[in-house]
């Protein structure tokens, strides 16, 4: 008697858990809009092509979200505004988080899911149910610039060497060379009093922060080497790219 009182105890609580582990449905608002990365300026929407769609998504169990871990279980269109709206019931147990697609791909970069803060920076725009979450999107527009070296060094007779390494302001694939390879290929490394427009437009992302995120490490840099008065030391430089047109980009060292 003692041992079967025992298996409906620990059935109860299985039943509890397994209960309390589906959750309430729970009463969830989602508004926001779709920003250009780098302003606070609505998207550009085409006349020629259909509206961005938000899509909201529900993640599956698992702990590896890329590996099929989600499903699709609402979108909408954005409007004129660029603005978006769910109101629905979730799950107070279950994870939700959304993304953005149908991007115009001639002015903005868009992967094939866009869920915004999602491959470098593993922050998933996330959903609390039962609350009203308002989460503005950030859209990579497409940025080029044009590098302008600038040596700070007061000294007009300084013997500076300044040298990259790793070139996230190019030469690279995604540069447009405004002259021979040759003049491209000895551009570097810079000596002495410089000022100087780079031959090549570099092809990048709009904004300070990848989707809007203040996390230095996704911000624009140019990583090198300075020597000054004998001393070598490594440099990281950040940058500011405009959004949609060609800019100059001072690049002080």
């Amino acid at each position: 008697m003692k041992k079967l009182a025992i298996v409906i105890l620990v059935l109860g609580i299985a039943l509890s858990y397994s209960c309390n582990k589906e959750g309430r449905m729970v009463q969830t608002t989602i508004n926001g809009t779709l920003l250009t990365n780098g302003t606070n300026d609505k998207i550009k929407i085409s006349a020629e092509i259909p509206h961005p769609t938000v899509k909201l998504y529900e993640q599956k169990d698992g702990p590896d979200i890329y590996a099929n871990g989600y499903k699709e279980i609402a979108s909408v269109t954005v409007d004129d505004n660029a603005r978006y709206s769910f109101s629905m019931e979730l799950n107070e147990q279950n994870t939700y988080f959304i993304g953005f697609r149908n991007l115009d791909t001639t002015i903005y970069i868009s992967s094939p899911y866009s869920w915004s803060v999602h491959d470098e920076t593993k922050r998933f725009n996330y959903i609390t149910p039962g609350t009203s979450n308002n989460i503005n999107l950030y859209c990579l527009a497409k940025s080029w610039v044009r590098p302008r070296f600038i040596n700070t060094n007061p000294d007009p007779n300084n013997v500076d060497v300044f040298d990259t390494y790793a070139d996230g302001i190019g030469p690279n694939e995604n540069s447009i060379l405004l002259s021979d390879i040759y003049t491209v290929n000895s551009f570097f490394p810079l000596k002495g009093m410089v000022d100087t427009l780079a031959p090549w437009i570099h092809k990048t992302w709009s904004g300070k922060y990848k989707y809007g995120v203040q996390k230095p490490s996704y911000a624009h840099t140019l990583e090198g080497k300075l020597t000054r008065n004998g001393v070598t030391t490594e440099v990281e430089i950040e940058y500011f790219a405009p959004p949609f047109d060609t800019s100059i980009v001072e690049i002080r060292y």
